[in-house]
């Protein structure tokens, strides 16, 4: 991408006048943010990892595996199944790629990563109420739930509205006009991509106060959040189907919240397992991702507060320092890698999957056809999340520079993807495989990968222009929209975020 220097050099020469000033701020806000500090100099600030940083990281990594799935089901139709997997005698050999391997295969799994999306946001939801209900500041918790439930909309839904503006004025300008020529009708996305996945492409409409009236309607549908029998979905952007999701979700879990605030720690921690276990029964993956999520924050508070008292009661003792017992750490790596293998169940036909057959008769009778798999993916997620909360070397992966950058434009990239792969992933793949032809595996990897190293670039920096004018201004917003209703607000309050940071963002 030789872009980005050319863009560098020229901010770097350009005259300091007052047009010129403004000229190389508006290039430099076209950088994409980590390459700022080529251009400018950038003091340096220590960078403070909270205790819980991790989680932001997790939740950047498996955004940008939502990426890479919906960029890979277009152009391929074996990810959906697991290595190995035989549904048909005659074709035993049909499932033999490396990538369909159990662990491997979480690369572009997106499936597993939402239900490490909703683990993430229950726990991050309720962290600080619960904290508050066990030093029973019952007053302070109070105000903390009024200002989750003050902002949860306005920092879910205003991105949204943001983000399917941009589908609205690209299909006005002209943008989606080549990618609907080869990718909106599903007959013709047939005869050119071999993916088993065809999202339908937005449609451009007659006049202009026609696309408004759709698009307004189609927003209007995210916030169907009355039922969980459906996805409410916007034909501006089909991946927003877990937006209503979450709202749905935060509110229950605020209200569950609220309900238990007064009851003993055990009878607490038992309802929230029997949520989590009777909502899988009743259909409700999603509530019991976010219910477990409340129950491994509470789990890991108790853990960190005996660890505090042992302390309090022999100041001089040398407890924290203390390794866990070798036993302990194993049996955490193993749980580790058991819930990467619970993340790995299939989409497809797991039934015929080697390691999978057997699980796939555990599932609960209750659950859809078409969401049974979700079960080992919230499995595997609470597990996950919980077994990384507990060792700092599982956590190390998660708190580096790039997955602290990943999940600080989690959000924003989530949103705006599918804009990009809907345009210039397939325009670039189409017109790479012009160049390399498509007859063979070769030539049609080939023009995948090329396209790939288009596409993949051009949406982190479009999820890095999106984080840093839309994404933090609105965290803004909601913040003064709260304190002009509240006349006790708490500016240090902001349950939709993880870590408390001057970069909050993330929903």
């Amino acid at each position: 991408m030789a872009f980005w220097p050319l863009l560098s050099v020229i901010i770097n020469k350009m005259l300091l006048g007052e047009k010129e000033k403004k000229l190389s701020g508006f290039l430099l806000a076209l950088l994409p943010s980590f390459l700022h500090h080529l251009v400018v100099d950038v003091p340096y600030k220590p960078t403070r990892i909270s205790p819980t940083a991790w989680l932001d990281g997790a939740r950047g990594w498996a955004a940008f595996c939502v990426f890479l799935r919906h960029f890979e089901f277009t152009y391929h139709r074996a990810g959906a199944r697991s290595y190995g997997t035989v549904k048909d005698p005659k074709f035993p050999n049909e499932n033999r790629h490396l990538l369909q391997l159990p662990i491997l295969r979480l690369l572009y799994s997106g499936e597993a990563m939402v239900a490490i999306f909703f683990v993430i946001s229950g726990y991050a939801l309720s962290l600080k109420a619960l904290k508050l209900i066990r030093k029973s500041s019952h007053d302070q918790l109070m105000r903390t739930l009024t200002s989750s439930i003050l902002r949860r909309p306005f920092r879910l839904y205003l991105p949204c509205l943001v983000s399917t503006l941009v589908v609205f004025i690209a299909l006005r300008i002209g943008i989606y006009d080549g990618p609907n020529a080869i990718a909106g009708p599903e007959d013709t996305f047939r005869k050119i991509f071999l993916g088993w996945a065809h999202d339908p492409q937005p449609q451009i409409l007659p006049t202009f106060w026609e696309q408004a009236r759709d698009w307004t309607h189609e927003n209007l549908r995210l916030f169907d959040i009355f039922t969980h029998k459906h996805w409410p979905e916007s034909r501006y952007d089909v991946h927003l189907w877990t937006i209503p999701q979450e709202f749905r979700c935060s509110m229950v879990l605020f209200l569950t919240i609220a309900g238990l605030a007064l009851v003993r720690t055990r009878v607490r921690m038992i309802t929230l397992a029997l949520l989590v276990a009777c909502s899988f029964q009743a259909d409700a993956w999603e509530l019991s991702a976010f219910w477990s999520g409340a129950l491994i924050a509470e789990a890991n508070l108790i853990r960190q507060e005996q660890k505090d008292n042992r302390v309090k009661v022999d100041p001089f003792s040398d407890e924290e320092e203390k390794p866990r017992s070798q036993w302990s750490t194993a049996l955490t790596y193993c749980g580790f890698v058991l819930s990467l293998f619970l993340l790995s169940y299939p989409f497809q036909e797991a039934e015929f999957a080697p390691g999978y057959s057997t699980l796939s008769k555990l599932i609960p009778s209750g659950l859809r056809k078409e969401e049974r798999y979700r079960f080992w993916h919230c499995i595997g997620a609470m597990l996950m999340i919980y077994t990384t909360s507990l060792d700092g070397l599982l956590q190390t992966f998660f708190n580096n520079s790039l997955s602290r950058y990943l999940g600080n434009i989690s959000f924003a990239l989530y949103l705006m993807h599918g804009f990009t792969l809907k345009t210039i992933g397939y325009v670039s793949v189409y017109n790479f495989w012009k160049i390399t032809g498509k007859e063979t595996l070769f030539q049609y990897e080939s023009g995948f990968v090329l396209g790939g190293c288009v596409v993949i670039p051009l949406t982190i920096w479009a999820a890095d222009l999106f984080w840093r004018g839309v994404d933090v201004p609105i965290v803004k917003f909601t913040r003064w929209f709260e304190q002009s209703l509240l006349p006790y607000a708490d500016e240090n309050s902001d349950p939709l975020l993880i870590e408390k940071s001057p970069r909050e963002h993330q929903p």
